[in-house]
């Protein structure tokens, strides 16, 4: 799957303050994430981490080099969704226990869960973040973190344009680029990363296909109350 901000624009240094940079030993971000307790970092089950190599950096705006507002940590255990499935990527959501607790300030905050899970309307702006490749043919990742303008798409077209590829589940949400004019705006954030809807946590970024191909949306788990529900007991129950 093809998930990265292809066309944003950087964003202003640390105004995703609760914005995770998932590395591996190159220091590379493969995906991202939201943190969401002070030892919790949300992301996408398929992010495939390697606990031993892999480090979660907060406070980044540039994940590859170091930076006074960083906080680094390793992972000290993921926790999949029991109903993930690698095939059709539903229930695509992991979380990540951090191994101490991450220091609140300006540069490192929660995102808050959602408190109410009515459906995302079509055309709802949205927002996405991440350092994933900035082009269509460079396979860098970006050295700043960038933001896409997003709008909702209708289920049923998104589930049509996906064909027999991938079943759109109600779990999911689709998203396209608002620049028509550029499709390479209409691409999305690093896997794992959150989507932000009128100012509220909905989703995670979950697949696409190729980056910034015109007309077809990405994908995201939608933050759901099952599971939210499923958040907070793991966080309480470990």
């Amino acid at each position: 799957g093809c998930t990265d901000i292809i066309g944003g624009h950087k964003v202003r240094p640390h105004s995703w303050p609760y914005m995770a940079a998932i590395q591996d030993k190159h220091l590379d971000v493969f995906c991202g994430g939201a943190l969401v307790e002070k030892q919790w970092v949300l992301t996408a089950a398929h992010c495939e981490i390697n606990q031993s190599e892999d480090r979660v950096v907060l406070g980044a705006h540039r994940a590859s080099i170091a930076e006074k507002e960083q906080q680094i940590f390793k992972v000290m255990g993921c926790f999949q969704h029991r109903r993930f499935n690698l095939h059709t990527l539903d229930n695509d959501i992991m979380l990540l226990k951090l191994n101490d607790t991450a220091k609140l300030n300006k540069y490192v905050k929660l995102l808050p869960l959602p408190d109410s899970f009515e459906d995302v309307e079509p055309h709802t702006v949205c927002k996405v973040a991440g350092w994933g490749r900035t082009a269509k043919s460079s396979g860098k990742p970006s050295e700043c973190l960038k933001e896409a303008t997003l709008k909702i798409v209708d289920r049923k077209c998104c589930d049509k344009k996906y064909g027999n590829v991938h079943r759109i589940t109600n779990n999911m949400l689709c998203a396209i680029g608002k620049n028509k004019i550029h499709p390479s705006d209409a691409s999305l954030g690093d896997s794992g990363g959150p989507l932000i809807c009128a100012g509220q946590y909905r989703g995670i970024v979950s697949f696409g296909e190729e980056c910034g191909k015109r007309d077809i949306p990405g994908v995201y788990t939608r933050l759901m109350k099952q599971y939210v529900d499923w958040i907070k007991e793991t966080i309480s129950s470990n």
